[in-house]
Formats: C-alpha cells, sequence, structure tokens
C-alpha cells in the first residue's frame, strides 16, 4: 500500500451491493487522533479546582448545570471532607506506593531434594 495521497479508494459494497460512503482520505476532516482533550480528564479538573478560591468552589457547588463530578468535588474541597478527596484522589493518580514486609519466611528448596544413597 503506498502512501500517495492522490490515490483513490476503491468504492466497497456492504449488504445488498449498496456502496458504503467514502471513508477518511475524501473527508480528512472527520479524523480524529483519538487522543483525549486535556480539560476533559477528571485529573486538569481536580487540579484546577485545587487553585480556586471559595467564592469560585461555591459559585460550581450552586450551578444546577455544573456536571455532578464537578460539583461533588468542589463540595469536598470547601468542606475539607479530607477522607472522600482522598478517594477521588487515588481515583485519579492512583494508590500510592505500599509495601508490605512479611516476616514469617519459612525458607524452602525449590526443587524436592533426592535423597543420597
Amino acid at each position: 500500500m503506498s502512501n500517495n495521497p492522490t490515490r483513490q479508494r476503491k468504492p466497497s459494497f456492504g449488504k445488498g451491493g449498496v456502496p458504503t460512503p467514502p471513508g477518511f482520505e475524501a473527508h480528512p476532516e472527520r479524523r480524529h487522533n483519538g487522543a483525549w482533550k486535556k480539560e476533559d480528564t477528571a485529573r486538569y479538573k481536580l487540579e484546577q479546582m485545587m487553585k480556586m478560591s471559595e467564592q469560585e468552589l461555591i459559585a460550581i457547588i450552586k450551578d444546577k448545570d455544573a456536571p455532578y463530578f464537578e460539583r461533588k468535588l468542589a463540595t469536598c474541597i470547601n468542606k475539607g471532607d479530607w477522607g472522600e478527596l482522598s478517594g477521588m484522589m487515588n481515583q485519579v493518580y492512583g494508590m500510592p506506593k505500599q509495601i508490605n514486609e512479611n516476616k514469617n519466611i519459612e525458607i524452602k528448596p525449590i526443587l524436592p531434594m533426592k535423597d543420597k544413597k
């Protein structure tokens, strides 16, 4: 397959011989790179709300047209509900690293030992 931009796509046909609509080569405006918009991510919204003043947070809480996640986040930050806010942060950033130390270690050989005769 060549990367020649002047090359035209052969028309394909669906059920009953109905031609399918042209693809991205005919309509490049329909192409999307597949990436998230940074402004739509929970992490971005959380970090922006951390910078807001109390009055700005209260305005979001009272705005019934704001997304529920944003209102809930603003409420937690404003009230100082650190337990719930901590859970939200763990969802956004992931759990902090936890070290589990096992002190009851029994050393066993990996392979069974053969009896010497």
